[in-house]
């Protein structure tokens, strides 16, 4: 879609600066492409090349502790898992009890306008009664609260682009604001947060960024949940990228296929080495590590020669994230699943942390950009904001599934440590210490240091004499290493590596204890 020409984009950016954004964009024009039938999905004719030129974003700086007092969490009073992700989700990030709305519908994942209305009263009136309305960001859904919204007006069949369906949450975006005017209208609307490159607020935007806690159980939304625990998440160097063209969709939509080929060339000018950008027919299966990825998914002419439903059984970083060119991939979280198009909720099960879907046909142009989806993420933004700079429409059929404020950090980290541990052998007076790395970037090498006492005492940990071990630069392969020495007296010692770059940087790892004995054996 022509959502503005290369040659007035900055223009348009230097009005929209301190300006009511809502307005502006309300005026843009917003063409009804003509669309192609694949069988399965509709594509717009139009190949969504004429975009804003990309430019990337500045980074994002992180504060150190992430606050969730801004994040409003709405749950189905109707439903026992609604409650049990509720409450662990408001307990696991110290959300205020005011930001909790407790809803009173039915316990569905489709619902009418009608019930949708309703709903959409009870989380408004919560907001205005209790002043939520400007310090409010973000809105969280939770399992059990309805997915999506039939309209049934006019022979509806939530396939085309005029048609008045939509997610509940992508709905729920629009609320007490200009844009709430649209919402259960026919067609979708260009987000005023789509491309920019700036942090969200409510404000700034005239929105909400919605993101939902669903999966098939509670147990898979939990671990979903504390994949983010830590927050921002730091990313080993051996964190992998998978996208996975289909060729054969170059005949109908290149720019999707091309969109993977420009995200993979911003990460690796962001030091990211291990991508797999697969312009083959194989469809990518067992892949590990994995922070990113982009597939056709059942849409991949090629997938069922390689596994059932597009399931890639890959194992999955803390952070990582998804979107897959399937039409309604988010339709439903019920298990056992009802298939045909593969189902983002398999991601889930396998252990990622965010992913993007579809409750109806939502047509090519609504996917996630995956270059500025990628582009943002690992900038800093957080998941939400990532999502959904990267993302064209609101009022539409777009979920967006994890916390909004998972968050990776922007370095990658030097070392990826695969342990680090200590022993004093048998009948001897010396200490062992033993670690190793499964990669390493720009790594110097380890200075061991130690201090008398337990860990967590005052004492200040220093470099033992003479214990510098050289590290191996950049590589991929794992190392080993090892370092021994034979402390003055019985005593109890905490050690730590001091791991020092090419450049000088400085890290250091979490200490170990150990009992030394002079000429025996380890205390118990």
């Amino acid at each position: 879609e022509k959502l503005i020409g290369n040659a007035v984009f900055g223009f348009f950016q230097n009005i929209f600066k301190g300006k009511d954004t809502n307005q502006i964009v309300k005026t843009l024009p917003e063409n009804i492409m003509p669309q192609y039938s694949t069988g399965n999905d509709f594509v717009d004719i139009a190949d969504n090349e004429d975009k804003p030129q990309f430019v990337s974003a500045p980074i994002k700086m992180s504060p150190e502790t992430i606050n969730y007092d801004d994040v409003l969490v709405i749950v189905n009073s109707n439903s026992q898992v609604s409650q049990q992700v509720g409450a662990y989700f408001v307990n696991a990030r110290s959300i205020p009890s005011q930001n909790v709305v407790y809803i009173n519908t039915p316990e569905l994942e489709e619902i009418s306008p009608l019930e949708f209305t309703n709903l959409r009263t009870q989380v408004e009136n919560y907001m205005t009664s209790n002043n939520l309305i400007d310090s409010i960001n973000y809105i969280v859904t939770t399992k059990g609260v309805p997915l999506k919204i039939r309209a049934t007006a006019n022979g509806d069949t939530c396939f085309s682009t005029s048609s008045a369906c939509a997610s509940v949450d992508s709905e729920l975006m629009l609320i007490l604001g200009t844009y709430s005017a649209y919402i259960g209208q026919a067609g979708r609307i260009t987000s005023p947060y789509y491309y920019w490159s700036t942090p969200f607020s409510h404000t700034a935007y005239g929105i909400y960024l919605v993101t939902r806690l669903d999966g098939y159980n509670f147990e898979q939304i939990r671990a979903m949940i504390d994949k983010s625990s830590i927050n921002p998440i730091p990313i080993q160097q051996s964190a992998k990228f998978v996208f996975d063209q289909d060729p054969d969709w170059n005949r109908v939509v290149p720019s999707l296929n091309n969109y993977m080929v420009t995200a993979s060339n911003i990460l690796r000018g962001r030091g990211y080495i291990n991508i797999l950008l697969d312009t083959s027919s194989v469809y990518q299966t067992y892949q590990n590590d994995v922070l990113g990825y982009v597939s056709w998914g059942s849409n991949d002419h090629y997938q069922h020669l390689y596994t059932q439903n597009a399931i890639p059984h890959n194992t999955w970083m803390p952070g990582a994230i998804a979107e897959t060119y399937v039409s309604t991939s988010g339709r439903s979280f019920i298990s056992p699943p009802s298939y045909g198009q593969s189902l983002i909720a398999d991601l889930i099960a396998e252990g990622i942390t965010g992913v993007k879907g579809y409750v109806y046909e939502p047509f090519s142009s609504s996917m996630a950009i995956a270059y500025v989806l990628f582009d943002r993420y690992t900038l800093g933004y957080n998941l939400a904001e990532s999502f959904y700079m990267a993302s064209r429409y609101i009022s539409w059929m777009d979920i967006v599934i994890g916390d909004p404020k998972t968050t990776i950090s922007n370095e990658i980290l030097p070392i990826e440590l695969a342990y680090f541990r200590g022993s004093q052998p048998r009948n001897t007076n010396i200490v062992r210490l033993e670690w190793g790395t499964i990669s390493e970037t720009n790594n110097y090498g380890f200075y061991v240091q130690a201090h008398t006492g337990t860990i967590g005492s005052t004492n200040r940990f220093s470099d033992i004499p003479g214990a510098f071990i050289p590290g191996h630069g950049t590589t991929n392969i794992p190392q080993y290493y090892s370092f021994e020495y034979t402390p003055q007296q019985t005593g109890t010692y905490s050690y730590r590596l001091k791991q020092v770059d090419l450049d000088g940087t400085v890290d250091y790892t979490d200490p170990i204890q150990i009992n030394f004995n002079h000429k025996g054996r380890i205390a118990d």
